[in-house]
C-alpha cells in the first residue's frame, strides 16, 4: 500500500511539473474595458456549459469579498465583480480564489480586480452572477497558463510560479 501511495504521489508531482512547465505567464493589463472582458462575454452571450482555460476578467467588486464554507480542494473566497461589455451593459461575474494555492485574497467594495484563469457557468443557486472565474492560480492541469488575481494592484498569488 505504501509503496502504491508513494507512486502515485510521485506521478502526480511529475504531472503537476509538466503542467506548469508548458504554462504561460500572461500579464496582468493595464486598464479595465470591455475589450478585456470580450472573451468572457462571448461565452457568456453563449452560456457556454463547460470549463475554458485562459480567460481573463476585469471589474469592481460589489461588494466585500466572502469565504466560501472549505470543502475538499480547502477554503475560498468570492470576490463579486460588476464587469463592462462592448455594449456599455454590465455583467455580475464571481471570481473564486483558492486560500491554499493563491493565498488569502480578499477585497472591499469597490475594488478594481483583474483575474486571469478558467471560466465556468454558474448555476441557478449562484444567480444573479452569470459566471464565474477560479483556476486563477499557478497552473495544476495541462492547457493552462498560470492564473493569477490582482486586486487594486496587488498580484495574487505573491510567488512566481515554477515551470
Amino acid at each position: 500500500m505504501r509503496t502504491t501511495l508513494a507512486a502515485a504521489v510521485a506521478l502526480s508531482l511529475v504531472a503537476l511539473g509538466a503542467c506548469s512547465a508548458t504554462a504561460k505567464d500572461v500579464p496582468v493589463p493595464s486598464a479595465c474595458t470591455a475589450g478585456v472582458n470580450a472573451q468572457l462575454a462571448a461565452l457568456i452571450a453563449e452560456q457556454h456549459d463547460g470549463p475554458v482555460d485562459n480567460v481573463v476578467v476585469c471589474g469592481t467588486t460589489i461588494g466585500p469579498s466572502r469565504p466560501q464554507r472549505a470543502g475538499p480542494h480547502g477554503g475560498h473566497q468570492i470576490l463579486p465583480l460588476r464587469i463592462p461589455l462592448a455594449d456599455g451593459r454590465t455583467a455580475l461575474v464571481e471570481v473564486v480564489t483558492n486560500d491554499d494555492l493563491d493565498g488569502r485574497v480578499t477585497a472591499p467594495r469597490g475594488a478594481a480586480v483583474f483575474a486571469y484563469g478558467q471560466y465556468f457557468l454558474t448555476s441557478p443557486r449562484q444567480r444573479p452572477f452569470v459566471a464565474g472565474l477560479h483556476d486563477v492560480h499557478c497552473a495544476t492541469h495541462r492547457g493552462a497558463d498560470n492564473g493569477w488575481v490582482a486586486v487594486d494592484g496587488a498580484k495574487f498569488p505573491r510567488f512566481p510560479c515554477r515551470g
